[in-house]
């Protein structure tokens, strides 16, 4: 999987059966829109626009931390 180009890497730690899993937050988005829209999603507007990704992405940083 090719990962698009981020200004910023945040990470958000989940505890799971006694199992510590980190996650940054671009893949955290990446989940998320996958089940908001289809899986994907967030790859191919990184492709096809850039500065939508990153606003969206901006966007759920800025709501979500």
């Amino acid at each position: 999987m090719e990962t698009p180009y981020v200004f910023i890497v945040h990470r958000a730690y989940f505890k799971w059966s006694n199992h510590l899993i980190t996650k940054t937050m671009l893949e955290i988005f990446i989940e998320l829109t996958n089940q908001i829209y289809w899986v994907g999603y967030a790859q191919e507007l990184a492709k096809s626009d850039p500065q939508a990704f990153q606003f969206e992405f901006n966007d759920f940083l800025n709501n979500y931390l």
